[in-house]
């Protein structure tokens, strides 16, 4: 359909349901933009970064419309009421807005520009996500009454941000592996496996973005499955995984495995950045792909979470099956987070959110110990020369303590940008 008739019906919908005082076709103000929604991206790489919010009118004006918007914060809150979703209001010392009035003058539709800068990404926490809320306060001349839908405006604030990451392969950038480094990072780190965390609801989280998939019959050397990450008790009586390329399937497929069964999500992408969620109800897990649903697994089962694992740690398997891809932001939560909330999550996550359990955003670029950023502290800290694997394959009762520190490698380069 044409862009401009899909709008104008649009219009023509919000004047018959969204603006109280007007007749169907009944001319209306709108800010430019939220027509769809009220969420309107503002992209910010660098500072100062503006955007002009404007008002439009449904028909040309025959005379000036005089137009007072206002900075809103109780919109977010509205907003946030209304949707399950946790933004925050841009904090002002970030921002310039130095004129809110504007004018439609006329003979046209369209307003004078407000103009609204991003001075300063200082005050902006990691891992939250702002709104920059404009609301048309009051209009004056004219015969126009201000469509409620799209009275306001909420800027949100994309920072494009650049981030270091675990390159899996032990290289820095694309490799087929040598066959005497292959796997030789994968390990896993152990908290207080005697007093594991009992999650009857979870959601857990990795950033992964893969240079290349495999082919082959299962009996190559290495194999087509790419085994990515577990999270587990200490002898995986209860586990939650992700791995490429399970035989039968492309190389660029991604399976759920653990004890509530497999399923399958496909068509990813080489050299691209996916937020993988497993978030876990009570009653279904299901795999969302950057907020968006693409698999689901029916089933019962508590998380007895004490082991965090990279790799598969078997003996032999570990080359076999090793990754040749990055890593970032893995994620362990107490709850199930909505589609909603994972992508308000897609570059990062505030430390201090409710659930949240554990949080390595795995970006210190260099040595070999990953921080937990979340509120249970250094509990969960991982330290790459004291991890676990066993070596000879037998099985969880050959468990081996090792020194995998100098098998960490650091990536930070153009491909480590995001911006949501």
């Amino acid at each position: 359909m044409n862009k401009k008739i899909y709008i104008g019906l649009l219009l023509l919908s919000f004047f018959t349901i969204g603006c109280e005082k007007a007749d169907f076709g009944d001319p209306v103000i709108f800010v430019a933009g939220t027509e769809v929604s009220p969420i309107v991206k503002f992209t910010v790489e660098d500072t100062p970064a503006e955007f002009n919010v404007t008002a439009n009118t449904s028909h040309k004006t025959n005379e000036d419309i005089n137009l007072v918007f206002e900075y809103d914060p109780a919109a977010v809150e509205k907003y946030n009421a209304d949707n399950k979703t946790t933004y925050f209001v841009a904090p002002q010392e970030a921002l310039d807005i130095t004129n809110l009035n504007a004018v439609i003058k006329a003979g046209t539709a369209a307003s004078t520009p407000v103009s609204v800068k991003v001075i300063s990404t200082s005050p902006l926490l990691d891992g939250r996500s702002y709104l920059i809320p404009l609301t048309i306060k009051s209009n004056s001349g004219g015969k126009m009454g201000v469509l409620e839908s799209s009275r306001t405006i909420l800027l949100r604030i994309a920072r494009v941000i650049s981030f270091a990451s675990v390159s899996m392969n032990n290289a820095t950038s694309a490799t087929s592996g040598s066959p005497g480094q292959r796997g030789s990072f994968n390990g896993f780190a152990l908290f207080d496996p005697q007093n594991p965390a009992k999650l009857a609801n979870y959601t857990l989280e990795i950033k992964n973005l893969m240079y290349g998939f495999r082919t082959g019959d299962g009996n190559t050397n290495p194999q087509p499955i790419q085994y990515l990450v577990a999270w587990s008790d200490q002898w995986e009586n209860t586990a939650m995984g992700l791995r490429y390329g399970e035989l039968g399937n492309p190389g660029n497929s991604l399976q759920v495995i653990g004890k509530l069964g497999g399923k399958f999500a496909y068509g990813f992408n080489t050299n691209q950045w996916y937020t993988l969620s497993l978030s876990y109800d009570g009653s279904k897990c299901i795999l969302y792909v950057d907020g968006n649903p693409a698999a689901e697994l029916p089933g019962s089962m508590v998380l007895d979470f004490s082991r965090m694992q990279f790799g598969q740690c078997w003996g032999g398997y570990h080359t076999r099956q090793y990754v040749n891809g990055r890593i970032a932001e893995v994620r362990v939560w107490e709850r199930a987070l909505t589609a909603s909330e994972i992508k308000l999550n897609l570059c990062g996550a505030d430390p201090n959110a409710d659930g949240l359990l554990a949080y390595w955003k795995m970006n210190e670029g260099s040595g070999h110990i990953f921080r937990n950023s979340a509120k249970s502290g250094t509990k969960y800290d991982m330290d790459w020369s004291r991890v676990y694997w066993d070596p000879s394959g037998a099985g969880n009762d050959n468990l081996v303590l090792a020194n995998k520190s100098s098998s960490v490698y650091w990536a930070d380069d153009a491909l480590n940008r995001c911006s949501q």
